[in-house]
């Protein structure tokens, strides 16, 4: 029997003057884009000058965490952290097949503006620039953590992505990547501000996971210290209005915005190296040191802040948690949802209004 450790439904209260104080297949086969086979042997084992307040990262359980609009991010954003959004970034690109993107942004042109929203360490915009160098590649994070060395054609700001966008010139192509649970209402401030900063037939892309955790043999027990973490992490971040489990209602909000030829694939990630395929087993082993890397970073804000757990108390469930992680024995996965649409010519948006006023009639 399959074991589906999903997020707990939406809540719809919130922590009343409670403040953080710092920081596939689109239509029929979304959900079986690939075929995880358990392995039978499984082996264990560019930023111009700041002030100095936005580089003044607060310190809490031994981490810094943004500076800049504190609060607003749960996660850190030290060097261990930056390390582990590569590994995540690597992961990922490494799950597609080795594509940066799904949307067709070269199909009848060459892009000449991309913009990567939560840029992290800029990975993935650096990978655009040396792909695309005759585009300007933007992008924007809340800390200046990215490398000096980028390509020519990148450019790093610091900005809240939260708040009202005031780009000068359209683009042609947005992205985003793993954002989930660092806004409040994603279609609005995200989905929204990039269909209005596109130009028309420009395109969207989102990229991105639910906090979950699936098991199709029943290898993941319900109280398992992997299961209740994942339910602890999504009922924290719906508490403080962050929810991390929102990637299946991408394409639901990309079509309610306004999108066209709105595209899903759904993929399968292994927590671990459990799978036989040798790319689903690699690039699992790359998810494991992913999640293992940042459980403590993940967890630590959320539980004591929201949870009000210790400290120690938290250390202490995230052993059993690792452990889980890393079993071999236990064969888990997330979905990873990729997500693309168009933004719509003014012929199409006049004729689609001429079609419902002809059936109004």
């Amino acid at each position: 029997m399959a074991t589906n450790f999903y997020p707990p439904g939406a809540v719809n209260g919130r922590l009343h003057g409670f403040e953080f104080t710092f920081e596939s297949t689109p239509d029929k086969t979304s959900l079986h884009d690939s075929f995880l086979e358990p392995d039978p042997d499984p082996q264990e084992g560019e930023t111009d000058s700041l002030p100095d307040s936005v580089e003044c990262f607060p310190r809490h359980f031994g981490r810094t965490y943004h500076a800049y609009q504190a609060g607003s991010y749960v996660f850190p954003n030290d060097a261990a952290e930056q390390e582990r959004l590569d590994l995540q970034s690597l992961a990922l690109t490494e799950l597609f097949n080795g594509r940066l993107h799904f949307a067709p942004i070269n199909e009848k042109s060459t892009p000449r503006r991309i913009l990567d929203v939560g840029t992290g360490t800029g990975a993935w915009a650096m990978d655009m620039g040396d792909s695309y160098p005759e585009a300007r590649i933007i992008g924007v994070d809340l800390s200046p953590i990215q490398s000096n060395a980028v390509p020519p054609n990148v450019h790093f700001y610091i900005e809240d992505a939260s708040q009202e966008w005031a780009w000068p010139d359209p683009f042609d192509y947005i992205h985003t990547r793993v954002l989930l649970g660092s806004f409040g209402d994603f279609k609005t401030e995200v989905i929204q501000q990039s269909f209005d900063a596109l130009r028309p037939g420009g395109w969207l892309e989102s990229q991105d996971f639910n906090v979950e955790a699936i098991s199709d043999d029943g290898t993941l027990l319900p109280n398992s210290p992997l299961a209740r973490w994942v339910y602890d992490m999504n009922h924290a971040s719906e508490l403080i209005g962050r929810p991390l489990a929102r990637a299946h209602l991408l394409r639901q909000w990309y079509e309610e915005v306004g999108f066209v030829d709105v595209h899903e694939r759904v993929f399968k990630i292994p927590l671990n190296g459990w799978a036989k395929h040798p790319r689903h087993k690699h690039v699992g082993k790359l998810w494991e040191q992913n999640f293992l890397d940042g459980l403590s970073g993940f967890s630590l804000a959320l539980f004591t802040q929201v949870l009000e757990r210790k400290r120690a108390e938290v250390e202490l469930s995230l052993v059993g948690v690792r452990k889980d992680i890393s079993n071999v024995q236990i064969h888990a996965y997330q979905h990873v949802w990729v997500v693309w649409g168009r933004k719509p010519y003014p012929e199409e948006v006049a004729a689609a209004g001429s079609s419902e006023d002809s059936m109004a009639e």
